[in-house]
């Protein structure tokens, strides 16, 4: 079965390369080689023309009276050419012209009808290319013609010497191509090989000599795999301290139960009972934070970002936490513009507005106040939560925003991940939150700064 976004393996780097390569370079030198052909073939024919030229030229000189005497039927053909070169004498008489001398390969009519300079003819099927010429009395005709089969046959001969290298180098440069890029995709295999050897718990970064073009690929892997192994680990701690939490809560409220078990008297039953309850509410905050806290970690919330009143929000989480402030006696306040808008997600905003809240409840004493001041300052939005308790030493500040860490002295109950989903919610949306003195030097000052 095909894993779930497995990747789709198509076609070969090295196939794609050599085909790329080859077919390139044979398309290049098969237009060299018709340019070079055709420039080749007008530049023979310039020279086979000159050479007709000079040929007649020299025919011409020689003519004499003993002419007719010339016997040229039993020459030797010294060249494979040279049964396609031919010549025709003719002399001019009264009764017209007549054919005074030619070569065995010259048919027996005239060559050409041209009496002077170049002309391509067809004589008995055969083409022919002719240059004529009269002597200097103008006695005489010489035509000296040349087969253009022959002609067109050493064009064939230059394109076949130019192409017949590509044949031969085209399987050599093939060969040398896939070696060759086989080679440079080792590096590759490389880290295939160690990544699929690789124990699933191993996340150490990929070491080696790498080539510059897969540098940048493996630099982003290593990133990956550094971030992965951040995210286990973290992952690991998190479990490991939501365990230890969640252990202390769970073991309170089996004893307060078995103490409730066993009681025989009313009051110490109603008592162990209670204490069950709170034991019991305990662990339910703390599997709640834990779950924000994942969800959290996931960025879920970026989806579903949109303009979020924080007046309202602030408004709203006053309003659930009275109860709690009527029961300690405390006064709850809320400060600021009516309306103040910021972008991100209203159930994340309003998780840290409970939090802040909650926290400042807890650590303040009866007859005191809890004030939410929502403002705009500098063009940024500003949401500060200020009480009247204990505060929190400077010193200790930036370890309050750890997770599960408590303060020392601390009286209240709680698991210490309040302020770090604070944090975790301040960061996603881009805001900067500062720990400070309440008014007056009393208490703890939360302040967030959302960005402009």
């Amino acid at each position: 079965m095909k894993p779930q976004g497995s990747l789709s393996v198509r076609g070969s780097v090295r196939r794609r390369l050599l085909l790329t390569l080859l077919g390139g370079v044979a398309l290049v030198w098969l237009a060299a080689a018709a340019v070079t052909a055709w420039e080749t073939r007008a530049e023979t024919q310039e020279l086979l023309d000159a050479h007709l030229a000079q040929s007649a030229a020299l025919l011409a000189a020689q003519i004499g009276d003993e002419i007719d005497e010339v016997e040229l039927e039993h020459v030797k053909t010294l060249h494979k050419y040279a049964h396609s070169v031919a010549f025709q004498i003719w002399q001019k008489g009264k009764k017209g012209e007549a054919l005074l001398l030619h070569s065995p390969e010259a048919p027996p009519t005239r060559l050409s009808a041209t009496k002077e300079g170049f002309s391509d003819v067809t004589v008995d099927g055969r083409s022919w290319r002719v240059f004529s010429l009269w002597d200097d009395e103008d006695k005489y005709l010489v035509q000296v013609g040349e087969a253009t089969e022959a002609r067109d046959h050493l064009a064939m001969e230059v394109l076949e010497k130019l192409v017949l290298p590509l044949v031969v180098a085209l399987p050599l440069l093939g060969l040398l191509v896939w070696f060759g890029v086989g080679g440079a995709l080792k590096p590759l295999n490389r880290i295939g090989t160690a990544l699929a050897q690789r124990d699933p718990r191993y996340l150490a970064p990929l070491e080696g000599e790498v080539p510059r073009e897969i540098a940048p690929m493996v630099e982003r892997l290593n990133s990956l795999l550094e971030r992965v192994q951040s995210s286990l680990e973290s992952e690991r701690r998190f479990t490991s301290d939501a365990a230890h939490e969640l252990r202390t809560p769970l073991a309170a409220l089996r004893t307060q139960l078995q103490v409730a078990q066993g009681a025989v008297a009313g009051g110490e039953r109603e008592q162990a009972i209670a204490k069950a309850v709170a034991a019991g509410d305990r662990a339910t905050r703390l599997v709640e934070q834990l779950l924000t806290l994942a969800r959290l970690e996931h960025d879920a919330w970026k989806r579903q970002a949109e303009t979020v009143d924080l007046h309202r929000l602030a408004a709203e989480a006053l309003a659930e936490a009275a109860p709690t402030a009527a029961r300690k006696d405390i006064a709850l306040a809320l400060e600021g513009e009516a309306r103040l808008e910021v972008r991100g997600h209203a159930g994340l905003l309003a998780v840290l507005l409970r939090n802040l809240i909650d926290n400042a409840l807890r650590y303040s004493p009866p007859q005191t106040e809890v004030g939410v001041s929502v403002r705009r300052a500098d063009g940024a939005a500003v949401l500060e939560v200020q009480d009247q308790g204990p505060g929190i030493p400077a010193a200790e500040r930036a370890d309050a925003l750890r997770r599960f860490h408590r303060l020392e002295g601390a009286t209240e109950s709680g698991s210490g991940l309040g302020l770090s989903i604070v944090a975790r919610i301040a960061e996603l949306h881009g805001a900067r939150l500062e720990l400070a003195e309440g008014a007056g030097g009393k208490g703890l000052k939360v302040g967030l700064r959302f960005a402009d």
